[in-house]
């Protein structure tokens, strides 16, 4: 990291992780480097990213804290580039992030839902004034969080990113986006993982903002593009599946254009765009009829606002 001074704490859930090799190769490779790996005890946080996360955040030894998720690759200037955009006014500086390396049906589906749908929503939200923040590349100031009860508030929702911009939003802070996107490392993804992935997320969103969540399907390109052939069709008499197809194809060189400033563009990336487009609306009905996620190997209840209970 091409960054003056900082420390890495690398956080477990146990001594089996098998991510606990990797780290303790790291560090007698980078001695100099001041780092810590840190095997979190049992708390009684719903939450289970917090859970891992509460130990090191007790013991970080500086004021500004990133978190990053173990599957975020990132370059050198990572730190240049986020640290100078803080202000008096900003609360966190959170990245977009970019899909990379998929592997597998599932894993280019999750590319083109990361590097597209994701990507436009963030900036979109952004403008309109909503916080949206991810959790998998985070930084803040801990005296900050801690005018929030500390990350031990988080803990009973399960977006612990979200309710986390939410409260910036409560302390009249801004949330701003990295410079450039983050990379997260996809790899092998089957169709099953990335449908229930996004089943949690569609649920988490339901659960916080359920009349946003209902309209959503007015935004697939799909539905869109129907309510849009239906209108020219009545008013205009233009054919409805010429309307409909120029609209499709529109859309899609659109969000295939964003796709390529976030990873490499392939015919299976456009493959993979089309087959997430006719699942949207399914994965959708499937988010409307139930309240419950798996996470981790549990499974937990969703609660209005964001709030969960668990192990259901």
């Amino acid at each position: 990291m091409d960054y003056p001074s900082y420390e890495l704490l690398f956080s477990v859930a146990e001594v089996e992780d098998p991510a606990v090799t990797i780290v303790q190769e790291l560090q007698r490779k980078y001695p100099n480097v001041s780092s810590e790996l840190i095997v979190s005890k049992f708390s009684d946080e719903v939450n289970p990213k917090i859970n891992n996360l509460l130990d090191s955040y007790k013991k970080a030894k500086w004021d500004l804290l990133l978190i990053s998720d173990s599957n975020i690759r990132v370059q050198p200037h990572y730190l240049k580039r986020m640290v100078p955009d803080f202000s008096q006014n900003v609360g966190i500086i959170t990245g977009v992030v970019a899909g990379v390396s998929p592997r597998g049906l599932g894993g280019l589906l999750e590319a083109s839902y990361l590097n597209t749908f994701f990507t436009r929503w963030m900036f979109v939200t952004k403008h309109l004034g909503f916080p949206s923040v991810v959790g998998k590349s985070m930084l803040f100031r801990k005296q900050t969080i801690e005018r929030i009860g500390g990350i031990k508030t988080l803990g009973s929702y399960i977006a612990e990113d979200y309710m986390a911009g939410h409260a910036m939003s409560k302390l009249d802070l801004r949330v701003e986006l990295m410079r450039s996107p983050v990379e997260q490392h996809i790899g092998t993804y089957s169709l099953e993982q990335f449908w229930k992935r996004h089943l949690r997320w569609g649920r988490i969103r339901k659960s916080i903002a359920p009349l946003a969540f209902l309209a959503e399907p007015f935004f697939f390109s799909s539905i869109s593009g129907m309510a849009g052939a239906y209108a020219l069709g009545t008013w205009f008499g233009i054919a409805f599946f010429e309307v409909w197809a120029v609209h499709m194809i529109g859309w899609a060189l659109m969000d295939l254009s964003l796709h390529i400033l976030s990873d490499r563009f392939s015919m299976r990336a456009l493959g993979a765009w089309w087959v997430r487009e006719a699942l949207a609306l399914p994965l959708w009905g499937s988010i409307l009829f139930g309240h419950t996620v798996d996470w981790r190997g549990a499974r937990y209840r969703l609660l209005q606002g964001g709030l969960v209970e668990g192990d259901c």
